[in-house]
């Protein structure tokens, strides 16, 4: 019985060293934005996002990350496997602190943040929303919470990215949803043809998103539709036919954006630090693809 309850108590004591560890971690790497949506000039943004369950490759592209001193960072999504699990996120969290400790950045909710407790509480979000935009370098960023591949986004959402992009038709703009509009698989794209609609008419150069774990860029009536999904989590191959596909690399990997005048280039580099991607375009770019006879597609607005 001795023996027992030495155990027991060594076992209680550990317990409690564990979630002392765990709430100091968490106070320490918490992701933290003083966020202000006006513009601000900044050499270099990343954008990257899938890092989910793989610990040593996410390590590692964090820390490829840090060493190109961004001052921005703009995730597509999933940043743990489990949005119920309180480990994963500080697991993932305590790794990506060494990218936000320098930079400013900004989560987009993946469908493994499906409960928004743990992603709320480990993500600093502006205006505390999960859809919200801002400017810097020149651009508007726009940043949505799309989750479901079955459900079209809700109609409060939608109606404030009508007015958003409205409000901002003057500038370049990119957006980040986690859902890609166009892939070559694993999964089938998310089917929002009245999203595309929209990003065809107002200056969207880009369009990021994840959730395909792999690079992808599709060329539509002259926006960028970016697949970047390469940030830890295990890579998928091809399964369907995408026919506005211009190159997929099925490589861990990250993105660079930077801005010279009105032009926007966006680099991509894998974990071997390769360049895999290349890509400039600008408002004028934008209006050349729309003119171009691109592949029209259904459209259907709800």
């Amino acid at each position: 019985m001795n023996i027992l309850k030495k155990i027991s108590k060594i076992i209680g004591i550990l317990a409690i060293l564990f979630i002392l560890v765990a709430t100091i971690l968490y106070f320490i790497c918490r992701h933290s934005l003083d966020f202000n949506p006006e513009n601000k000039d900044f050499d270099k943004i990343i954008i990257y996002g899938d890092i989910r369950s793989s610990y040593v490759t996410h390590n590692k592209i964090a820390g490829l990350i840090d060493k190109e001193e961004p001052q921005m960072v703009l995730f597509t999504g999933d940043v743990a496997s489990n949005s119920h699990n309180f480990l994963h996120f500080l697991y993932q969290t305590v790794i990506e602190h060494k990218v936000w400790k320098d930079a400013e950045y900004y989560p987009t909710r993946g469908n493994h943040e499906d409960d928004i407790f743990y992603y709320d509480m480990f993500f600093d979000l502006p205006n505390d929303k999960t859809y919200y935009s801002f400017d810097r370098s020149g651009m508007h960023f726009i940043v949505l919470d799309v989750i479901d591949i079955f459900s079209p986004v809700d109609e409060i959402q939608l109606q404030w990215l009508k007015d958003d992009l409205e409000k901002n038709k003057h500038k370049p703009i990119s957006v980040s949803l986690h859902l890609p509009l166009f892939t070559s698989g694993k999964y089938e794209p998310y089917e929002a043809p009245y999203l595309i609609e929209l990003f065809e008419k107002y200056n969207v150069l880009f369009v990021f998103c994840a959730h395909v774990h792999s690079y992808e860029r599709s060329l539509y009536k002259g926006t960028q539709y970016v697949v970047t999904a390469g940030g830890g989590a295990p890579l998928y191959p091809v399964t369907r036919h995408n026919p506005h596909k211009v190159v997929r690399e099925q490589k861990h990997h990250y993105c660079i954006l930077t801005r010279n005048g009105n032009e926007y280039t966006l680099t991509v580099k894998d974990i071997d630090g390769n360049i895999i991607d290349t890509v400039t375009t600008s408002t004028e770019e934008k209006a050349k693809g729309i003119s171009a006879n691109n592949t029209d597609i259904n459209i259907e607005t709800p």
